[in-house]
């Protein structure tokens, strides 16, 4: 009998051992299960705030880009437009030296006659009917490196209007210094032709003769036009220049654009 009794206290002890337990582990999953409620709304305020400020980053980046490859693409027709220009003023200005057209008044009776100094005139000979003995100084060996000059940029201007027709991208190092380059040029071939329009192989002649009458004139038109369409062409490629500078795209801001 003293074994049962033992036996039912141990029995009695083990039952309360337990219901305690169980007390104990329903009430740490009640707090768990409560904390992760009062987690969860503020974690879903978190994500959502910085989903919107990614959101808003993704807008400016591809806002940026956009206007970007706006300036881009108004740089290049303007460019563009601005290299068709000059290619016609170079192709007038080759015309203009190339042909040489002018007049020449003659000293005897004052009349005035037309005169055409093409490139095979521009060093005189005695043979050459068509021009006035008051010629014999005419030696214009600049005349010829100012019409290789307009060729080479004439020619230079077409390659890249037809690279750029083509699709063919060109950096802005080699616009900048094609550009600017031609400036000098442009600018010598302006003096040089404003000079030679004023027919100064006459001075040299009356100079030489010591002719005291020099009321013969002579003024060649077309390359005192030539002269002032070169000065345009001037201000043209400067202002390739500068565009391409400044606005023009290039390979590094390209790919900028494609990692975006």
């Amino acid at each position: 009998m003293k074994k049962q009794v033992t036996m039912d206290k141990e029995y009695c002890n083990m039952e309360k051992i337990v219901s305690k337990t169980a007390c104990k582990s329903s009430s740490v999953s009640t707090v768990a299960s409560s904390s992760k409620n009062k987690m969860e709304p503020t974690d879903r305020k978190v994500s959502t705030g910085t989903l919107n400020r990614l959101i808003l980053v993704a807008q400016a980046l591809e806002s940026e880009v956009e206007t970007r490859r706006n300036d881009d693409i108004s740089a290049i027709k303007i460019t563009f437009s601005i290299r068709v220009a000059n290619t016609i003023l170079l192709l007038l200005i080759n015309i203009l030296i190339f042909s040489g057209f002018g007049k020449y008044q003659v000293q005897k009776d004052g009349r005035y006659q037309d005169l055409m100094l093409t490139a095979d005139k521009w060093t005189y000979d005695s043979s050459n009917d068509e021009l006035p003995e008051t010629f014999v100084y005419l030696r214009l060996s600049g005349q010829y490196l100012s019409a290789c000059i307009t060729v080479f940029l004439l020619f230079s201007t077409i390659f890249l209007q037809l690279l750029h027709l083509c699709g063919i991208c060109i950096s802005r190092i080699t616009n900048m210094c094609y550009s600017f380059g031609a400036v000098p040029f442009t600018l010598f071939v302006f003096g040089l032709e404003m000079h030679y329009s004023t027919c100064p192989w006459l001075d040299e002649y009356f100079i030489s003769y010591s002719m005291s009458d020099m009321s013969s004139q002579c003024a060649i038109n077309g390359w005192a036009l030539a002269g002032i369409f070169s000065l345009l062409s001037c201000g043209l490629f400067v202002s390739e220049g500068i565009i391409t500078a400044f606005f023009g795209n290039s390979h590094t801001a390209e790919n900028k654009e494609t990692i975006v």
